[in-house]
């Protein structure tokens, strides 16, 4: 049989290039235009509408049970008509939602505007920008992945301070009129331009041939269910974390002992924790199956909360627990947008991208509410608790998906 050829490789390999930068450049105004503005908006909204601040987050409650409700419909259009039309559409979705926010009077309004959220984020953010970048290079794009979550990972440093100047300089409805042209001016002709189906990157250049995935991936039809359901579990406990431990963390520390100063400057390792371990899959990631990265970020993450039960609180344990939870949410992102794409395959990688979306959203919406009622119910301890918990179901889930996984795929 004929080898086949990549005689334009280098054509390809720019191309992928610009795919990871441009919906890089997405990614980083979509998440920093809408859940990032309400940590530097919260409160001014919250005295311009008067509304309380448990209604003013609720809004990212509901744009995630609205995001639920319609992924998996986004997951197969994207499959079928290919990630850009969908992604062009989405920004054009959220340029309308951030004029709805601009032009919010109450409730209903403010509500509204978070409904178009809803809509425009499964069609634009993550699980649409993956597909898209695998359009682009193809079966074999752990790395390109790794490279895409390195640049969303800095949506907080870019649009934090920016947020900051525009509410101090222009004010908040100002701020959201200049997102909404954002959309329109820069992520539509960056999806045009970059979003474009290719001929694929060379296999033997993704590393080892533990990477260089079958286009229908690793499991067939019949083996499918019990993989999906175990990395639903997955995704949903690292959930309960991110939007539910994360949003409330600091005020768990202090409750524990920890000053709110040491608190601040002790979670901001989690950061640039997170950046390093995506550099390094990035660097090393074609030597090992992407099964291995997910092992390992489920034992660091629930490696985290034994440096409490270790040690206790203190300033040592909490830096630990830090360090190893950004190093395990790190691998986490690679790993979450990666396993579908490895264990079901290109053609219905959007599909499944979308089904994923459902469980993992419901449980993001709740998840805040779960950790708050527990903190004031129970104790900041027993909110660490149900984390801790939390992250022991999730490694038992990765664990499982791991052997059953290498039992269907012998070598993976």
């Amino acid at each position: 049989m004929q080898k086949l050829t990549f005689p334009h490789a280098s054509e390809s390999k720019r191309a992928a290039l610009m795919a990871v930068v441009g919906i890089g450049a997405t990614q980083v105004i979509g998440w920093g235009t809408s859940f990032n503005t309400l940590t530097v908006f919260g409160s001014t909204l919250e005295r311009d509408l008067a509304l309380s601040r448990e209604t003013i987050f609720v809004g990212i409650a509901l744009q995630l049970l609205v995001s639920a409700l319609i992924a998996p419909r986004v997951g197969r259009l994207v499959d079928r008509l290919g990630a850009r039309p969908i992604m062009i559409a989405g920004s054009l979705v959220a340029a309308l939602a951030m004029l709805a926010q601009s032009q919010a009077r109450g409730l209903v309004s403010y509500m509204l505007g978070w409904v178009f959220v809803g809509i425009a984020a499964p069609m634009l953010l993550s699980n649409t920008a993956m597909p898209a970048l695998v359009q682009v290079v193809g079966a074999n794009a752990r790395r390109w992945i790794t490279g895409l979550t390195l640049i969303s990972g800095l949506t907080s440093t870019i649009f934090l301070p920016i947020n900051y100047f525009l509410l101090q300089a222009v004010g908040w409805r100002t701020a959201y009129l200049l997102f909404a042209a954002m959309y329109v001016l820069i992520c539509v002709p960056i999806i045009w331009l970059v979003v474009r189906k290719g001929a694929g990157i060379d296999p033997t250049e993704e590393g080892s041939s533990k990477n260089r995935l079958p286009p229908t991936g690793i499991l067939s039809e019949a083996q499918r269910r019990r993989a999906f359901v175990l990395l639903a579990i997955w995704t949903c406990t690292e959930g309960i974390l991110t939007w539910g431990l994360y949003m409330q963390v600091i005020d768990i520390l202090q409750a524990l002992g920890i000053s709110a100063g040491t608190a601040v400057a002790l979670w901001t390792i989690v950061g640039p924790a997170q950046a390093l371990a995506r550099f390094i899959e990035l660097l090393f990631g074609a030597k090992h199956s992407i099964l291995s990265t997910a092992l390992a970020s489920a034992l660091l993450t629930t490696a985290s909360f034994l440096a409490f039960l270790a040690f206790g609180v203190s300033t040592w344990s909490t830096a630990a627990f830090c360090l190893m939870m950004g190093l395990g949410h790190g691998l986490f992102a690679v790993a979450r947008n990666t396993l579908p794409l490895t264990l079901f395959g290109v053609k219905e990688f959007g599909q499944y991208m979308g089904l994923l979306m459902v469980p993992q959203n419901i449980v993001n919406a709740a998840a805040p509410v779960l950790i708050a009622a527990v903190i004031s119910r129970w104790s900041p301890a027993g909110a660490l608790w149900i984390a801790g918990f939390g992250a022991i179901l999730g490694c038992i889930a990765v664990v499982m998906l791991v052997r059953y996984c290498r039992a269907c795929t012998p070598g993976m």
